[in-house]
Formats: C-alpha cells, structure tokens, sequence
C-alpha cells in the first residue's frame, strides 16, 4: 500500500475512533485483516496504542494481527480483566479457548471454557466454544455428565415438559419485532423472535428447563439488555388452520 495512502487511512481511522466510538471503524480493520491485508494492519497499530492505550476495540485489534500466538492470548485476557463490558469481551474469551483447545492444552482449555459460560453464558460464541472443547481435548467430566442428566430429563416426558424464556419485548409484527431483536442481537446476545399468538411476537433470551433457572439468569439478563426481563412459558408454534383446497 502506497505510503501517503496508508497514512491518511490511519488518519481517517483514528479520527472515527475519537468521533463514532471503537466499533465500525475497529469492524473494519478486522474485515481488512480477513481479506489479507493484516501487514497493512499491523503497521497501524503502534500509533493506534499511543493513541488508545486503553480502548479494548484497538487492543482486541492488535491481538488479532499479532503473530506470536501466546502475546495475543494475553491482551485476550486483558480485555476480558479490564474490559468485561465491552462488546469485545466475549469474543477475546472465545479466542483464548482456541487458543488452548487447538494446544491441545486439556487443563487451560476446560478452565477457559468454565469461565466463559461464568462471565459470557448469554454470549453467541459461547456453543462454538463448547464445541471446539468437545472436539479437540474433550468437556470436563461434570460437564459430560450435566449434558446427559439434561438430555435425560428432555427426553423424558418431552410432549408435557415446560419450559420457560425471559421475554423483552412484544410486538404487533414480526418486522417490528425483528428490528428490536437486532438491536440486542448487535450486543453480542442470542435472541429469539417466537410467536406467542396471531400477530403477536415476543422478543425472548434463553431457554430454561425450569421457572427457577429462568429466575437465576433474569438479573444477568437485565443487566445485558438494560431491560426489564420477566418470565412467561416459552411458547409453541402457532398452529395455522391449512387453507382450503390445499393438499
């Protein structure tokens, strides 16, 4: 990239830093980063560190473009340490159970993977950590065995079995209520857009074996959404009446 190019890109990127925030400009250097040009990247981010010493987005940045893999894992940590609100945090866990999971390194791995579903169990990466735990060094034990003890109880009397979500919303169209689910979908959160009756769609977080742990995740719920959560059934599928003349 032709010198004066590249520094007027970092000009306009710092810029948008200090006017819109970390996120859309920090977005983009990371689809840079995937579309090969992370030395590109990489130059930037000695000034960007002067800059932002203290901004998780342009450290989760540096640690993404950093070659040294035991390096990135530790500002990984920093950011989950000093940064656990942030919208990087979640995904700085994610990558420190890579990290271990791909060493091979069974101890780190299992307690990575532990603290991930302690500080981030609402994140979206956190099934794709789980998965990779499963397929590279294994679930710990009392894992396994919670997996099962939960299948057993599914399994068990699933047409009769209740279960239970946190609604955060209700709305009179799907449109509308998709665009609210967005909005939290956008905050790293698993969201579900489920129709509790004709035109009626509820905006729901999580899925609960019982009303007690639906109680137990609301305070982190409401802390995640900044929402006032509450507990209802989670509903079926609507049942439609099929049309008449159809087969």
């Amino acid at each position: 990239m032709d010198a004066r190019l590249l520094a007027t890109v970092s000009i306009a990127f710092a810029t948008t830093l200090g006017l819109y925030g970390q996120s859309a400009a920090i977005r983009a250097k990371i689809l840079a980063v995937a579309e090969g040009h992370a030395d590109d990247v990489r130059r930037e981010i000695p000034a960007l560190i002067k800059e932002h010493p203290n901004d998780p987005g342009v450290l989760f940045l540096s640690a993404i473009v950093e070659p040294d893999g035991a390096r990135a894992v530790e500002v990984y940590k920093r950011i989950v340490k000093e940064f656990p609100s942030s919208e990087w945090a979640d995904d700085a866990q994610w990558r420190i159970v890579q990290y271990y999971a791909l060493l091979r390194d069974t101890a780190n791995a299992r307690a990575a993977l532990a603290d991930f579903q302690q500080r981030f169990p609402l994140s979206e990466f956190f099934v794709h950590a789980q998965d990779i735990v499963r397929t590279t060094v294994g679930l710990a034990p009392t894992v396994v065995e919670q997996q099962r003890s939960s299948e057993r109880g599914s399994t068990s009397d699933t047409a009769t079995q209740e279960r239970y979500t946190l609604q955060i919303g209700a709305y009179s169209t799907k449109e509308t209520a998709e665009n609210e689910a967005q909005r939290f979908r956008a905050q790293r959160l698993r969201v579900e857009v489920v129709e509790k009756a004709p035109s009626l769609y509820a905006v729901t977080i999580g899925d609960y074996t019982s009303r007690a742990a639906a109680e137990k995740a609301r305070p982190l719920v409401e802390q995640q959404c900044n929402c006032t959560p509450f507990i209802i059934p989670k509903p079926h599928a609507v049942k439609r009446s099929p049309k008449h003349g159809t087969k």
